[in-house]
């Protein structure tokens, strides 16, 4: 059994704040490492030449913005790998073998995705060489954990949940797993809250890289190198 049983029922093992203590451990890191990423130098654009002042002074902004969408996603996938490793330790008592288990793991959920995300770039510029596509390691690791973030969250919510308790998404996620979180965490408003964060981070980071360039009559910033840029000099 995975939380404490007493007199009244079942009792949650893990204190309501751990959860949200640690979304906000791992957002402060995700965020922290972006700014130092972003603060070392400028962002290897080779469309840069390619394109008018105000559409390149554009791409700068709107990419600020979605960087740090990047970064937020990164943080909210971090939780939800790194989640049951610490309802886990609370249960059955924390080991360095078990840090270990849990540090390499959410590792492999963060660099997993960045790698499909670095080769659908890779075959990208094979489809269309006419685009120079991005390259930059915090945006391959963003794009990769908002994809598989809102998949994440397609399992984790669905409509039947509210018919079935709530937890049905988090069973057919993590089977067994899915089931003993719930009860060890008493709520998964944590979770929700990581989904919404990751929901939130994939529209801005959508909006801000290809419609906003739109709306202001640019091209979108993955697009950035077409050799026929769009705007104005000034």
């Amino acid at each position: 059994m995975s939380s404490v049983e007493s007199s009244i029922g079942l009792v949650p093992v893990v204190p309501g704040y751990v959860p949200f203590a640690l979304l906000a451990a791992l957002e402060a890191a995700a965020v922290l490492a972006w700014f130092v990423l972003l603060t070392r130098g400028r962002p290897n654009d080779a469309g840069a030449g390619l394109r008018c002042a105000r559409c390149a002074r554009l791409h700068e902004r709107v990419e600020l913005v979605a960087g740090a969408a990047d970064a937020v996603a990164v943080g909210a996938l971090a939780f939800l790998a790194a989640l049951p490793f610490v309802a886990a330790g609370y249960e059955s008592g924390l080991t360095v073998a078990n840090a270990a288990l849990a540090a390499s793991a959410v590792a492999a959920v963060v660099a997993v995705p960045a790698e499909a995300s670095f080769f659908a770039r890779a075959l990208a510029a094979r489809l269309w060489p006419q685009f120079t596509w991005s390259a930059e390691p915090a945006r391959i690791a963003g794009g990769g954990a908002r994809w598989l973030g809102a998949a994440l969250v397609l399992y984790l919510f669905q409509p039947r949940d509210a018919l079935l308790g709530g937890d049905a998404g988090m069973a057919v996620l993590f089977g067994t797993i899915g089931k003993r979180l719930a009860a060890d965490l008493g709520s998964t408003s944590a979770i929700v809250a990581a989904a919404v964060i990751i929901a939130g981070a994939f529209v801005v980071a959508l909006a801000a890289r290809w419609l906003a360039p739109l709306v202001f009559g640019s091209s979108p910033t993955a697009l950035a190198a077409s050799r026929e840029p769009r705007g104005s000099p000034t």
